[in-house]
């Protein structure tokens, strides 16, 4: 439970068996279709359920994903997602502590900047009763608690306070606010600790009961369980769940141009000189997002391509780079992180940049290309043999709106050459689309610039 940061919280259980051999009641729920060994269904008040079973192993993972998140949230109320994502998860603790003393199974909350999810890790499928019941009552029905409100409020002031803590997360969260300048991601993705002490019980009742319901989440299962049992399980739960809340008016992201580059300077630092540079790229879903993950891949100097290696690290330029993507919905990020052992350096790496953006993607090569594809089709794949990574995984996908487009994504890297690479990266890797960030420790910058040593007068003869 946490924004960007992992909270394990474990609840017990009695077993029950459900009727697996039971079926879905046509006229509640709808067959969508097939893709990847992944079944799609939408019930009739628009609760997407996606059910990926393999009866080859023996894991089991559930994940609830409601589509909604940071970017969500109303100016001075920043934790509302947060703090009502805990307050959710002590109630359910405390409920199934009580109706269920016999059963363990382990979850987790996850609040990010374009869904909160609720994932669940199974020991059988016997179990799926008591996960599916809890859901449904996390969906349908809030209660007034104070005591749950107050420790939730304390469990993510801790949170946000040992996050405030970690330099390279300080650096994110100015990037952030720079990259995304005026949008809604150019929030602290570790949150506003000066919200907490604003939100009240009402608060988030309101934030639930307005994204709380069947039709803006979608329930992932996937593992060793019986699909037509599963799928009359979730019908019999969740069917009866009218789209009653009141409605709002639906999120519209507005996304705004770079007109040319941008740059900014920290100067407290407390450290060597670390330069960020970010680049704009296309969301999550976009077929231009496998180049992005390829760059990143070309880049880092622990690969065997490792573009900068020589020119940055062997030529002690830098002492370190490291590439990162953030992706999200309506566009994503691009990021590097280069540190220096000087600030006398930094001119010379802004030269390189410039010079980079020119010429990086001519020097690409199918053989470049190729070399990678191993590694980022392995990564990808890993997540197809773990039921748990699977459904942590195509979250972000699924709140997207289009969760196809994560095996579109392996399918894409696959398929991609020199060729496309160069047409597509050199839309974005160019300097008016970057944001430089420079974290600088203010007394290196006074070392740098200290007065000349005087010259001592000579004596007279």
């Amino acid at each position: 439970m946490r924004c960007l940061v992992w909270l394990m919280w474990f609840v017990t259980v009695i077993a029950a068996t459900p009727a697996w051999g039971a079926t879905a009641n046509q006229d509640d729920v709808r067959y969508v279709g097939e893709y990847h060994g992944v079944h799609e269904y939408r019930l009739n008040n628009q609760l997407q359920i996606l059910l990926k079973p393999d009866t080859a192993g023996t894991e089991l993972a559930v994940n609830m994903i409601y589509h909604h998140g940071r970017k969500n949230e109303r100016l001075g109320l920043r934790e509302t997602t947060h703090v009502l994502e805990h307050y959710l998860v002590y109630r359910s603790m405390d409920k199934h502590k009580t109706d269920y003393p016999d059963l363990k199974f382990k979850g987790i909350g996850i609040t990010a900047s374009d869904f909160t999810y609720y994932r669940s890790r199974l020991e059988n499928a016997v179990e799926l009763i008591s996960i599916i019941e809890m859901e449904k009552q996390r969906m349908s029905q809030f209660k007034d608690h104070l005591p749950y409100l107050q420790q939730a409020i304390d469990e993510v002031d801790k949170e946000l306070t040992a996050t405030h803590q970690d330099k390279i997360a300080q650096e994110y969260e100015l990037m952030l606010k720079d990259i995304f300048r005026n949008e809604a991601y150019a929030v602290n993705p570790a949150g506003e600790r000066a919200d907490l002490q604003r939100i009240t019980l009402q608060d988030i009742k309101q934030y639930w009961a307005e994204h709380y319901r069947p039709d803006r989440a979608t329930l992932v299962i996937a593992g060793n369980f019986d699909l037509p049992g599963t799928l009359a399980l979730i019908t019999e739960q969740f069917s009866s769940l009218a789209v009653s809340q009141p409605d709002s008016k639906k999120f519209e992201y507005q996304k705004l141009p770079q007109y040319g580059e941008r740059e900014f300077i920290s100067r407290a630092h407390n450290a060597k000189p670390v330069v960020w540079v970010a680049y704009k790229v296309p969301p999550l879903n976009s077929p231009e997002f496998a180049v992005a993950r390829m760059t990143s891949a070309l880049i880092f100097p622990d690969t065997d391509t490792g573009i900068w290696q020589k020119t940055l690290l062997d030529a002690k330029k830098a002492e370190s780079v490291g590439s990162y993507i953030f992706p999200f919905v309506h566009g994503s990020a691009f990021m590097l992180r280069i540190r220096l052992s000087t600030e006398k350096q930094l001119t010379e790496l802004k030269k390189f940049l410039a010079q980079e953006e020119k010429n990086f993607a001519l020097r690409v090569t199918d053989k470049m290309i190729n070399a990678q594809k191993a590694e980022l089709l392995d990564d990808l794949n890993k997540n197809e043999k773990s039921p748990k990574l699977f459904v942590e995984r195509i979250a972000s996908h699924v709140a997207s709106g289009d969760w196809q487009s994560y095996y579109r994504l392996r399918e894409q890297v696959e398929q991609l050459d020199a060729a496309t690479y160069r047409q597509s990266v050199q839309h974005w890797f160019r300097p008016e689309n970057r944001t430089l960030g420079i974290f600088i420790d203010p007394r290196d910058s006074q070392a740098d610039q200290a007065t000349p040593e005087k010259k001592t007068p000579a004596r007279a003869k």
